[in-house]
């Protein structure tokens, strides 16, 4: 792994992007060589309101022409076509969607990428960068059967403790890897609006106590980024539509192809919509990981707490991603008063 700089000698945020990018490149390697030249898939699209898991797919796609110099022949959301990806991905890798969802947590994702393992015993399938999270030991010896029993899956996480537990429990391949939102690179920010955005979560990963609005200084604003525009779909597809009567491949007309253009469209609209949330403001509180991530990516000054199981604080711990801009809190009160620190004046 490249050297983490010390709190004393704090990186830009470019060169932090640049060095988690190049350290993701050497540990996708094995990756890119079982792929190149080779159609391949990407299961798992988090259709959702979530702004970071569509930055995370972002990443992916984009790490992926690349590295690969191809999109995937097959995509899906958490129903696949079976007989459409063996037809489309006969031989080729199989890669999974990173996130925050290996484990119990969010069941219907690991239900399906344990269905996947089952299906595709002995092919290469390859989980992008995962922090991994159970309740119920249980659980864990059933994701442990099922990794045994496939025999040639690749594991990448995004925390020393994910990272412990699947070299202790999980019999595949397991490398600690950063959160392929790096992939997306630096962002361009406009003139802030606000002076401050607490951008919390609302959702069952939340840490913090409620926090009356009114209770803030004037011109400070608090969201979340779990609802879409309004006309999200229709947009995409109209969108879709008019990108495909743009080429003049032919391959880009059929449906697997338009699928693929059609979800990249959506995760690029939801990432849009984040990216304009952050900017309007000067400094932001967050304890979501990719509000921590997106925030890197434009360079934006920051505080974050952590999330209900500590995979913010894990990510920052093993990729030294406190940035000259960023900073890590215990409470919300400790965030407050450095946000106002920051912003007095």
């Amino acid at each position: 792994m490249s050297a983490i700089p010390s709190t004393i000698e704090r990186e830009t945020h470019e060169a932090l992007i640049a060095r988690l990018r190049g350290l993701i490149d050497e540990k996708l390697a094995p990756a890119r060589a079982a792929a190149r030249g080779t159609p391949f898939a990407l299961l798992d699209y988090p259709d959702h309101p979530n702004v970071g898991d569509s930055a995370i797919w972002l990443g992916e796609t984009a790490w992926m022409r690349d590295a690969l110099g191809a999109m995937p022949a097959y995509v899906c959301r958490q129903e696949a076509d079976w007989q459409t990806l063996d037809r489309l991905v006969p031989e080729g890798p199989i890669f999974l969607h990173g996130g925050g969802n290996f484990g119990d947590l969010w069941p219907q994702h690991q239900l399906f990428r344990e269905e996947v393992l089952e299906r595709y015993s002995g092919r290469t399938v390859i989980q992008l960068p995962q922090s991994i999270h159970y309740r119920d030991p249980a659980a864990i010896e059933r994701t442990a059967r099922v990794i045994a029993a496939h025999g040639a899956f690749a594991l990448l996480v995004r925390d020393e403790k994910s990272l412990a537990l699947a070299r202790e429990r999980f019999d595949c391949t397991v490398a600690l890897c950063p959160d392929m939102a790096f992939c997306i690179g630096a962002q361009k920010r406009p003139a802030p609006q606000i002076p401050v955005l607490l951008l919390l979560r609302t959702d069952l990963e939340r840490s913090t106590a409620a926090l009356d609005p009114a209770d803030l200084p004037a011109g400070w604003e608090m969201d979340d980024w779990l609802v879409d525009e309004p006309g999200l779909y229709p947009h995409a597809l109209k969108a879709t539509r008019i990108d495909a009567l743009k080429t003049l491949d032919p391959r880009q007309w059929s449906r697997p192809a338009r699928e693929t253009r059609y979800l990249e469209t959506l995760a690029q609209m939801r990432f849009d919509r984040g990216i304009a949330m952050l900017s309007r403001a000067r400094f932001v509180i967050t304890d979501r990981l990719h509000v921590h991530i997106l925030s890197t990516l434009l360079g934006l000054p920051h505080v974050f707490l952590d999330n209900s199981y500590g995979k913010i604080r894990g990510l920052s711990d093993a990729f030294g991603t406190r940035w000259e801009g960023a900073d890590h809190a215990e409470t919300l009160e400790e965030a407050i008063a450095l946000a106002k620190a920051r912003t007095a004046g």
